[in-house]
């Protein structure tokens, strides 16, 4: 998969459109490309944009955390922004195995598979391709069972498939294992693996080629369609929003268009929630371990803030959960609660530092972990998700009165990154500009 993947044709559009009611102004959701391809994008289109106006179009980059790559981890906060009159992509710059439901549709179902199998076969299906060549869509489809809809896509290098595909049959035999003691989280974190592992063939880097990639590719092909050849001469206010793994490939954004010749949706302004500080973070550390073993293309080269973070110059703001483990407040700030390196190779000379505490008299407690932004993780089985960053079944206060605001803050120009602290208060819990100790 390169930063050069063909894209689905622009007739593809399947589209889903939400008239004003009692909840908000209208809007329109676009949706084309498959997961499994590497080329899924929606766009959340708010109905103002469908004239031309003075104003400058404000268009979100909406950057999801590992594994987290449909739009339902995070509907509530897509639609919220939507209605506030922004332009909002959501490119899933991992290749997996999701399903492509259409916009509009009951949000999908998760189905059981025998993933090792599946993987097996994946293998023998492709063990007679030469290393040097490329395993192309039509055939990983065919090997996966998924069905073709010739939405088009890059292939992926034999030898880097097979040196992901070891070790991930290694990690799913000890999963199974483990899922005689541990029977509900074993068999969800299995298939969360395995839904993203085709994404671990490639290097971090080209994730995040992949998704400028597809919001470019977007944004020209929608301006095609009649309602939108306005957007062409349309001044843009372009902001990068990231959750975990998005909020790395958020905060490395600028690092990757220092080299293209559009610039049209190089953050203006970052904003990220919980963000990892290098690609690796977060992940079971076994994973990791058997990954760098076989030399899979995702470990050998991570994405680290320490290496992007000289190109990032514009307003960045990152809101932390105090209380989130798997990326714990130490990475970005020192245990004397002072900034960390993470924090300090930020270029920018406008950056903030906000942590979100933990509230146990509320009703319900309210608890700072990973899983801040996303409203729902109702695909899984809770099982999992109170292990990998915590389960949410609605938006709740840390939405509502911390990260919601603090980007619609950043938009409209009401606050400087460091200004937020002041302007997001009160809340149900404390934000503290460094965690507590």
């Amino acid at each position: 998969m390169t930063a050069s993947s063909p894209m689905p044709a622009p007739q593809d559009w399947q589209v889903a459109h939400h008239p004003a009611d009692h909840t908000g102004p209208g809007y329109a959701v676009y949706q084309r490309g498959s997961h499994a391809d590497g080329t899924y994008i929606r766009v959340y289109v708010p109905e103002q944009a469908r004239s031309p106006r003075p104003e400058p179009l404000r268009a979100i980059t909406y950057l999801h955390g590992f594994a987290l790559c449909m739009p339902s981890f995070y509907e509530a906060h897509l639609v919220e922004l939507v209605r506030q009159g922004n332009l909002v992509f959501f490119p899933d710059f991992q290749r997996s195995l999701y399903p492509d439901t259409p916009p509009g549709a009951p949000a999908a179902v998760r189905q059981e598979r025998r993933d090792a199998a599946l993987w097996r076969g994946v293998l023998q299906q492709t063990a007679d391709i030469d290393a040097e060549e490329e395993v192309f869509p039509a055939t990983l489809r065919k090997a996966l069972g998924v069905e073709s809809d010739d939405s088009g896509g890059a292939g992926i290098p034999a030898a880097a498939l097979r040196r992901t595909l070891w070790p991930l049959l290694v990690v799913l035999a000890l999963l199974e294992a483990l899922s005689w003691f541990r029977r509900r989280y074993g068999r969800n974190l299995i298939h969360l693996l395995s839904t993203v592992a085709l994404s671990l063939a490639v290097a971090p880097r080209q994730w995040l080629e992949m998704a400028i990639d597809r919001v470019d590719g977007a944004w020209a092909d929608l301006s095609g369609l009649d309602d939108f050849r306005h957007w062409a001469g349309q001044c843009v206010q372009p902001v990068a929003f990231g959750h975990s793994l998005g909020g790395l490939l958020a905060l490395s954004l600028p690092s990757a268009y220092r080299h293209r010749a559009d610039q049209r949706f190089a953050p203006s302004q970052v904003l990220v929630a919980d963000p990892a500080a290098s690609s690796e973070m977060g992940i079971p550390r076994l994973a990791i371990w058997l990954l760098k073993l076989f030399g899979a293309p995702f470990t050998a080269d991570p994405l680290r803030i320490t290496s992007t973070g000289a190109a990032l110059s514009v307003p960045v703001a990152i809101l932390h959960g105090a209380a989130d483990r798997l990326v714990p407040p130490d990475q970005w700030a020192t245990a004397r609660g002072g900034p960390g390196p993470n924090f300090t190779a930020i270029a920018s000379t406008s950056k903030a530092l906000l942590f979100s505490c933990s509230n146990p008299e509320a009703a319900p407690p309210l608890v700072a972990f990973h899983n801040q932004a996303v409203t729902s993780t109702a695909y899984y089985d809770d099982a999992l998700f109170r292990s990998f960053g915590g389960v949410k079944h609605g938006a709740n206060a840390y939405n509502t009165q911390f990260i919601w605001p603090a980007l619609r803050l950043l938009l409209c120009g009401e606050a400087t990154p460091r200004q937020l602290i002041e302007r997001l208060c009160p809340c149900a819990f404390r934000v503290e500009p460094l965690p507590p100790p």
